[in-house]
């Protein structure tokens, strides 16, 4: 669900559609062999800020939030809209620096390349680079936590149980 919607649709329609409206030069510039490129100031500018929106807006601040409230969705024992969305920010909260520091990591390298490509080899591109992403983020966040191992993670464990009995759920 969410690699179809968010990285399928959302991500098109942000990279495409809305870059086309903020990055005005992005299909000329596309369209340029590299040559050409390397000379065009305002081409190179706009591709700098594609990939400034994608690393410091776009990834940090729209990705994140939905894989991590998606994935509550997924793996809590809660129907509650709210709580998927206060526990999946809290995950992000915890996870921010290790998961913002490997997102750079990646994302920062592959969108120079990226935003350089022609535009019909740009999703396709992206798709790929976010497949391997995808498998790392799986991998280092996917599972659902470990049982509480002491007295401090259990009082933490409680006090989800007791907020969502006091929501009605079993």
């Amino acid at each position: 669900a969410f690699g179809f919607g968010y990285l399928g649709g959302f991500q098109y329609w942000i990279m495409v559609t809305k870059y086309r409206q903020w990055f005005p030069t992005m299909d000329r510039f596309a369209k340029l062999p590299f040559a050409e490129k390397i000379k065009d100031t305002a081409g190179i500018l706009d591709a700098v800020k594609m990939v400034a929106f994608d690393v410091f807006v776009h990834l940090p601040f729209m990705y994140f939030p939905s894989y991590y409230v998606c994935k509550e969705f997924v793996i809590s024992d809660s129907w509650n809209l709210m709580d998927w969305v206060k526990d999946g920010t809290s995950k992000y909260a915890n996870n921010a620096k290790e998961d913002l520091t490997a997102m750079i990591k990646l994302w920062g390298p592959s969108d120079c390349i990226q935003f350089v490509l022609p535009m019909h080899i740009r999703m396709p591109f992206r798709h790929l680079v976010s497949f391997f992403w995808t498998a790392y983020v799986s991998f280092t966040r996917g599972g659902s936590e470990p049982e509480p191992q002491s007295e401090g993670e259990l009082a933490v464990h409680i006090q989800k149980v007791k907020r969502r009995i006091s929501a009605g759920e079993q």
